[in-house]
């Protein structure tokens, strides 16, 4: 493959590189290579990939807070784990190995990361094309809330249940019961007794299809008793309280979610042209993988 070195973290990784063997070289014949220095600054970031605490006042402050035992007990620890990889490194235990392979390779690429975020210039432009192209993942399904009072088939009959629903349609509606009331009527259901924003589907799934058709066709919402509908657990009364139909959003109602989404895909992009760029400074050959 061509060498490609118009990439900014290309030239960042290939001076670090340098810079570590060059360190390295003078390093074996001073007479501070087998020195280790723990100062607060490297202390402290040890300290912080140990306990996972990002947040660096809340560190800092943890760390001053530390009693001395405490505080030496991490020093050990880092002296330790940096005399036992500094000797690796001495043995060359490092090559050919996956698992070091691995790690290595995961902070090339949090590094990477890093860069591709730095790197992030959203527009606009970019915020409208984006909307535009990918509009249909914004869609704002159909919603309603409602409650409901039930008379169990399998419990008074299929006509029963009807009947009982009848009548108490008209209890109900003389009565004026309100929405918060009507679950003190009808029998115990399955599921739920109020519904609260949800989409056709869910209602479809406790309710059936043809009842969540036709509730999300009712034309009265408000205080307001309508039925008898049916479902395969019996007949309901239903008190329609908001509806919302579906919409395509305009790009000002999802604006922030938007600027997400441009965020995720510029910063995939960034990664993608950077590791490319530095598998383009490297010759490939592939040999023959049959047997």
């Amino acid at each position: 493959m061509k060498v490609i070195l118009k990439e900014p973290l290309v030239y960042f990784l290939l001076l670090s590189g340098l810079l570590f063997y060059v360190t390295t070289f003078f390093q074996q014949d001073s007479d501070n290579s087998q020195e280790i220095v723990v100062d607060r600054a490297s202390l402290l970031s040890y300290i912080q990939q140990r306990t996972k605490i990002v947040e660096q006042d809340k560190l800092i402050k943890m760390f001053d807070r530390m009693p001395e035992d405490k505080r030496s007990d991490w020093v050990n620890a880092y002296v330790r784990e940096e005399a036992l990889y500094r000797e690796a490194q001495a043995l060359r235990l490092e090559e050919n190995d996956p698992i070091i392979k691995g790690r290595v390779i995961q902070k090339l690429e949090f590094i990477t990361k890093e860069y591709s975020e730095a790197t992030l210039n959203v527009t606009q432009t970019d915020l409208d094309e984006y909307f535009d192209k990918n509009k249909q993942n914004y869609y704002i399904e159909p919603f309603v809330t409602f409650t409901h009072v039930y008379f169990d088939s399998g419990t008074h009959g299929k006509n029963s249940a009807k009947s009982l629903a009848i009548e108490k349609l008209n209890e109900l509606s003389n009565n004026k019961v309100s929405f918060s009331e009507g679950i003190k009527h009808g029998d115990r259901f399955p599921y739920h007794v109020n519904y609260v924003e949800r989409t056709p589907d869910f209602i479809a799934s406790h309710f059936g299809q043809d009842m969540s058709d036709k509730i999300f066709n009712l034309k009265t919402i408000g205080d307001t008793w309508q039925g008898p509908f049916e479902s395969e657990y019996g007949v309901h009364l239903i008190m329609v309280n908001r509806m919302e139909k579906g919409r395509f959003p305009s790009l000002t109602d999802v604006s922030e979610q938007v600027y997400q989404d441009v965020q995720r895909e510029q910063i995939q992009s960034n990664l993608e042209r950077s590791y490319k760029a530095i598998i383009d400074t490297y010759s490939v050959k592939v040999e023959s993988l049959s047997e």
